[in-house]
């Protein structure tokens, strides 16, 4: 994936240049207003799964951004195994969302995954010019990540289908505004996926069309057409023209009565 140093904010968001960014999915959601924020996570987690392997399948950079929890002396592993603990009130979000083995990660303390941590040292490593950005809260982590990467030139893509909050309410007001502040798209995953598959397909079908392979004797060499091969060639081509003439502009039809009749042979 080439870097440009030419990224803009304003400019959309293709995600063929693009990272999907992972916010604290893998939560164990042991905090005051976690049950209600694990209410409105569960289709959400199901959405970022498809996503994931959308980006997958295409070798697009799929990275972790994730709380430590306050664990300090824990790498990303421990992390993943506190919340996945046995009681854990999150747990159920990692399910079909564990990382996999080319996936990054980044362990960030505070909200915003710019925070503090190297993840713009990762993204220029990897050339990422465009961020989709899924996960939660919404309003909190996934919001404060938005506008640090607005600050940074990051065009978005911040699909509504794929971030969560404790409220619905709140979720909509988090998306409004870094439609409006960041300048992301918000459009669901739903909707953005299929319209990607058919927009490659149709560039892959044009790209075919003006590669096709020639007929063999097309790279054959031609010898010269002799002076009776030329004749019959012109007087065959005009027997066609005149025919395809006759078809498209008859003598009988009153419209074209500027076309002669064949004189009948005798």
């Amino acid at each position: 994936m080439a870097n440009t140093g030419q990224r803009s904010g304003d400019a959309p968001f293709d995600p063929r240049r693009s990272a999907l960014l992972i916010i604290d999915m893998l939560n164990d959601l042991e905090f005051d207003g976690g049950e209600e924020l694990l209410e409105q996570a569960k289709p959400v987690a199901s959405a970022i799964g498809t996503l994931r392997g959308w980006y997958h399948a295409r070798g697009l950079p799929v990275i972790y951004a994730n709380d430590n929890f306050g664990r300090w002396h824990a790498d990303f592993a421990k992390v993943i195994e506190h919340c996945r603990r046995v009681g854990s009130r999150g747990a159920v979000l990692s399910d079909g969302l564990l990382p996999g083995i080319d996936d990054y990660f980044i362990l960030k303390p505070r909200h915003s995954a710019f925070y503090e941590t190297p993840l713009c040292t990762l993204l220029e490593r990897l050339g990422v010019e465009a961020l989709a950005l899924v996960g939660i809260a919404g309003d909190d982590c996934v919001l404060r990540t938005a506008m640090d990467a607005q600050m940074r030139q990051f065009p978005l893509w911040v699909p509504a289908d794929g971030v969560a909050s404790q409220t619905t309410l709140r979720n909509q007001r988090a998306l409004a505004c870094m439609q409006e502040v960041a300048k992301a798209d918000i459009s669901r995953i739903d909707a953005r996926l299929p319209e990607w598959d058919n927009t490659q397909r149709s560039q892959n079908m044009s790209s075919h069309d003006r590669k096709d392979i020639q007929h063999p004797d097309c790279n054959k060499p031609q010898r010269p057409e002799t002076e009776n091969e030329r004749e019959g060639r012109k007087a065959h081509e005009s027997d066609l023209t005149d025919e395809a003439v006759e078809e498209t502009f008859p003598a009988s039809d009153p419209v074209s009565p500027f076309i002669p009749a064949k004189t009948p042979e005798e």
